[in-house]
């Protein structure tokens, strides 16, 4: 008998008050490294300098992160080093140092400050290159340790982004589903149902539940389901779909218009569950949990696009990657 090889996290922990534990908690997990660097904003540091302290770091070093052009001097001060490197931040600090740490053959794991999408776990780096969004392939973190206690103080909008990612993935799969009927596109199976159990695992909580352990641990598991969902996979079909592929176009043609990452890809899902595919029992279903949670008020105020506008959109998206989904059937 013979089975895939996939690269699974050595540590993922999350919990209260673990930012000042992430030496225990690695020897716990029996990773030993020479040295660890840190990665992160300076400003960030500072909030949670007590805690980042309470650990030991050979360095740290401060990065505004986001943009490809920061790699080359953050992959010349680590790649001669023997060392574990974490980051810790947004996912533009953590794109960064997944992208870094790749190109310098360096172990590393992910620290989130926020939720606001799959970067913590994930095998692909978003960042900017001469003012636009690239997406590009890298190794996924050695472990992840999220302090729930740091993700409360992170801006409501960026966790319902996290939520609008996560969602999107029932999205994606309903593209997988019709690529292989329509083209005979094959669908790993294990990674669709990843992908799809991720989304639902937030679904039956509201507005009110969005800085509650039980969600904030079911939104962290959901979006390092759909990481791994990917790695399996080979590719970002279950979690990246049309709806993704409106986001990534605004972020490359209208990038005077881009806003969140997870709020336009839920934003767009919503259009197109309305607009093309027609299922009325599912878009009330989704509806109703946008209400719910608090996503459709947070895109109104984020999203500075029209609903008669997505329309245009399209197709800038079809542009955006040789991917077969409910657009194919329409244009």
């Amino acid at each position: 008998m013979y089975y895939n090889l996939i690269k699974t996290p050595a540590i993922i922990k999350t919990g209260n008050q673990v930012l000042r534990n992430i030496d225990d908690l690695l020897r716990q997990a029996h990773l030993y490294y020479p040295a660890k660097i840190l990665v992160t904003q300076s400003n960030l540091y500072e909030i949670y300098r007590d805690e980042l302290t309470a650990n030991s770091f050979e360095r740290v070093i401060f990065c505004k992160g986001g943009d490809i052009a920061e790699t080359t001097s953050l992959i010349k001060e680590i790649r001669e080093t023997d060392a574990l490197i974490v980051a810790f931040g947004g996912g533009s600090i953590l794109d960064l140092v997944k992208y870094s740490a790749s190109k310098s053959d360096l172990p590393y794991i992910t620290v989130p400050s926020t939720l606001s999408n799959d970067a913590i776990y994930s095998c692909v780096a978003r960042l900017t290159q001469n003012g636009r969004k690239k997406s590009l392939g890298v190794q996924p973190p050695t472990g992840i340790i999220v302090d729930l206690d740091v993700i409360r103080k992170s801006p409501e909008e960026l966790i319902l982004a996290g939520v609008g990612d996560l969602i999107t993935n029932l999205s994606a799969i309903q593209d997988w589903k019709l690529a292989y009927k329509n083209i005979n596109e094959p669908i790993n199976e294990l990674a669709f149902m990843l992908a799809k159990e991720a989304a639902l695992g937030v679904y039956n909580y509201t507005y009110g539940d969005i800085y509650s352990d039980d969600f904030l641990m079911d939104l962290t598991n959901g979006l390092i389901s759909s990481g791994l969902s990917m790695i399996i996979s080979g590719n970002t079909r279950g979690t990246s779909g049309s709806e993704h592929m409106i986001s990534h176009a605004i972020d490359e043609y209208f990038p005077e218009k881009s806003s969140i990452h997870g709020l336009q890809a839920a934003w767009a899902f919503h259009l197109i569950e309305k607009k093309i595919r027609n299922n009325t029992a599912f878009f009330n279903k989704l509806n109703n949990f946008y209400e719910t949670i608090g996503l459709s008020q947070t895109i109104n105020k984020h999203i500075p696009w029209s609903e008669k506008e997505f329309n245009d959109l399209i197709p800038y998206a079809m542009k955006i990657r040789p991917r077969y989904t409910i657009f194919n059937t329409i244009l």
